[in-house]
């Protein structure tokens, strides 16, 4: 099979298969392309809601677009999709609404008041997965559609709305990523297409050329019927050799997919040929993201020089394992442990590398969960030593203060001084004891960047729930209010331990 290596048309000696191929395609996608129409019209409208929520004063124009303008286009295509004429036009009218639906988007960005308009970008995202994955029209206009969208807004977030630097350097960032992988999704599907269409053929001619012999066979059936049991002792073993070749491999792939690690099978030059199950679960890639390119584009690039120089050393001698750094969907860096092993055929001769890769993620969160744990003990160790070095002095401090404010007249100035520092001095009192009888290590975010230790749930003192109920620490009475037979109701109460 010969194909374009750009728009993925039959070359050739296959070029022949280039129409019948448009026509058969376009029959079997005919249904879907319908349903993908009436999902995208629901959705495009469907955000007419955010419209109304997000700016009300502008849901007019973007009611418009919607409701007035992308809607009746797609309903138009679709109701043509019924005609004859639409074989020979569809996925140029699909293609033409792709843009239009874009350029529609693009102008609630340009109406929108900022900073509303800078979260619209996220319907072109939306836009891009409809063309590239959802709907099946050609890779080439696929790809036109993406870019065409791409240029329009950034004439659009350039020259008319003048959109901040930040945030049009983000939206592009994800506007080309997602025209990126969209190529490479939309790739993959038409050339699996056309892979399956030419197979197909193939199929059918080898059909129709065993049946062409098997006339030939009947029409000379007394002459050849020597060689008519000889054909069927060899279609017989050919069955049977298939169906043990087919369990062997059913085996394989089964043994394979039972074993928990990322399972992978490249050529001589690290061309991935296959991977089991669980390398797609852990690495978030589908099958056509991962099989057909080099392993090297998978490993990080500190890393890729080392693994071309292991693999060639694997086909001299056995190396143990090897530590990398492998990039999953997304970008997200992993260790893995890899063990390589070379295939070799009957006579000796290399064919190929096998791989057998273990996350060591948990291994390593283990070890830092460890070296964690006893720094936090450490921390609580010296936090005891604190509090038993501070209760002296606080006791003092405490004393001397309820001694002044029991002395202190009633409308001394600095009396409310000394009732503070009295009531606070308790608080430190009750912090330093929880502190102290911690028995256990929970902690909690602090500041949205830290994690402290949470004296609430590190300790088994029931008192401190009745506490953590009332809002934290009640402050203690007046002594002085309290010993002179004064108001005996509590005081207002702290901020408590949470505020801390």
């Amino acid at each position: 099979m010969k194909l374009h290596p750009l728009t993925l048309k039959y070359a050739g000696d296959s070029s022949t298969l280039e129409t019948p191929f448009q026509s058969d395609h376009f029959r079997a996608s005919l249904p879907h392309n319908r349903a993908a129409m009436i999902v995208g019209a629901l959705f495009y409208s469907a955000f007419g809601v955010l419209d109304y929520l997000l700016m009300p004063e502008n849901k007019g124009m973007t009611w418009l677009i919607r409701f007035a303008v992308i809607d009746p286009l797609i309903i138009a295509t679709f109701l043509l999709s019924f005609t004859r004429s639409f074989e020979r036009y569809g996925n140029q009218m699909i293609t033409a609404v792709a843009i239009l639906a874009g350029a529609g988007i693009i102008w609630m960005i340009v109406i929108a008041p900022p900073p509303i308009g800078y979260s619209y970008y996220a319907g072109l995202l939306l836009l891009f997965m409809w063309v590239y994955a959802f709907v099946r029209i050609p890779f080439l206009m696929a790809t036109l559609t993406g870019w065409v969208v791409v240029a329009l807004y950034e004439i659009a977030a350039v020259w008319i709305v003048q959109t901040p630097m930040v945030v049009l350097v983000s939206n592009n960032f994800f506007f080309i990523s997602a025209n990126i992988i969209g190529m490479i999704a939309c790739y993959s599907l038409e050339y699996q297409a056309r892979r399956n269409f030419f197979l197909a053929r193939q199929v059918e001619r080898e059909r129709e050329q065993v049946n062409r012999i098997n006339e030939e066979l009947e029409s000379q059936t007394i002459e050849y019927q020597s060689v008519n049991r000889t054909l069927e002792r060899e279609v017989a073993e050919r069955r049977k050799a298939e169906e043990e070749l087919r369990e062997s491999q059913e085996v394989y792939t089964k043994l394979v997919d039972s074993i928990p690690d990322v399972i992978v099978r490249t050529d001589l030059d690290g061309n991935i040929l296959f991977v089991n199950d669980n390398t797609l679960k852990i690495s978030g890639y589908s099958r056509g993201d991962i099989e057909g390119r080099n392993m090297l584009a998978f490993v990080t690039p500190e890393d890729r020089e080392r693994l071309k120089q292991n693999a060639k050393l694997m086909q001299e001698r056995r190396l143990g394992p090897r530590e990398y750094q492998l990039i999953m969907k997304g970008g997200r860096k992993v260790p893995f442990e890899l063990h390589g092993d070379v295939l070799r055929d009957r006579d000796g001769a290399p064919f190929g590398l096998a791989f057998v890769c273990r996350d060591l993620s948990d291994r390593r969160q283990a070890e830092e969960e460890k070296q964690y744990r006893e720094k936090l003990q450490g921390v609580l160790e010296m936090a005891g030593a604190v509090c038993h070095e501070m209760n002296q002095p606080m006791q003092v401090i405490s004393g001397l203060s309820e001694l002044l404010l029991m002395n202190a007249p009633e409308n001394e100035p600095q009396r409310g001084k000394l009732k503070t520092i009295f009531e606070q001095v308790q608080r430190m009192h009750k912090i330093t004891g929880r502190l102290m009888a911690i028995r256990k290590y929970r902690t909690k975010d602090y500041a949205g960047f830290a994690r402290i230790v949470d004296i609430h749930e590190s300790h088994d003192d029931p008192s401190t729930d009745a506490e953590r109920a009332n809002g934290g620490i009640e402050k203690e009475e007046d002594p002085a209010r309290g010993r002179r037979g004064g108001d005996s109701e509590s005081l207002e109460r702290g901020p408590g331990i949470s505020g801390l």
